[in-house]
């Protein structure tokens, strides 16, 4: 059963991210990706959307931005990669990662199941996002409860510093919070809106950047219920 309404929680994140089409893109990211081999199984699934076997490259940073592995796979037409990161990146580590095809388009999926049977409620995935990034996003729901493990991932896309602003508003539109973090360049920063806001709230937060552009990921999980999703957060 639990395995079912992960799948279903899968297909419905994949329904919710506008971002990935039909025809995919050259460039995607991961806006978070852990190599932790004693806590979490990982899943890198890159799949070829055109036919044509592109040369599939991967670049892993760690949340400063660093470059902490790379990695080059050939995709077969129509068919799929899928890798561990911990085959491109040594010890613990978390951050993004940056795919590049080379000679037909692709989409991205990145799969974390942990390993202890009392933490698997938390198995989740997230989709990519395509790499051109944004200056402006919006996401259009989160919680703030200090019972509710919530994170707001921005991650940087094109290797340039950038400042993002982040405003939350509740459901009657009123702001009760704001924001200001720097995103390094290929790096990635996560937000927790309980620390900024300080009392329970739900809305809508808006995030506008300065520098370089950004994709941003909502994740969102609660213990009393088992459960955690993970969805892109649109570009306006």
């Amino acid at each position: 059963m639990q395995y079912i309404r992960h799948m279903l929680i899968a297909a419905f994140l994949l329904l919710l991210a506008g971002q990935v089409s039909a025809q995919g893109a050259e460039k995607y990211i991961i806006n978070h990706f852990v190599n932790d081999p004693s806590v979490i199984e990982a899943h890198l699934v890159i799949t070829d959307v055109q036919g044509k076997g592109p040369i599939v490259r991967m670049k892993f940073y760690d949340n400063d931005g660093k470059l902490i592995g790379e990695g080059k796979e050939l995709l077969q037409p129509y068919g799929k990669l899928n890798l561990n990161p911990g085959k491109y990146v040594s010890g613990v580590a978390n951050g993004t990662i940056h795919i590049e095809a080379e000679g037909g388009n692709i989409v991205a999926e990145y799969w974390q199941f942990y390993k202890d049977r009392a933490e698997t409620w938390k198995n989740t995935t997230t989709v990519g996002q395509e790499a051109r990034g944004y200056s402006k996003l919006v996401c259009p729901h989160f919680v703030s409860d200090p019972d509710v493990e919530v994170y707001i991932v921005l991650a940087n896309t094109d290797g340039k510093d950038a400042v993002a602003s982040i405003t939350f508003h509740n459901d009657s539109g009123n702001e009760v919070g704001k924001a200001r973090e720097l995103v390094r360049g290929n790096g990635k920063t996560v937000i927790q809106p309980y620390k900024i806001i300080g009392s329970k709230a739900n809305g809508v937060a808006f995030i506008s950047v300065e520098g370089g552009k950004i994709t941003a990921d909502y994740w969102q999980a609660e213990k009393a219920k088992k459960y955690q999703i993970a969805t892109p957060i649109a570009g306006i």
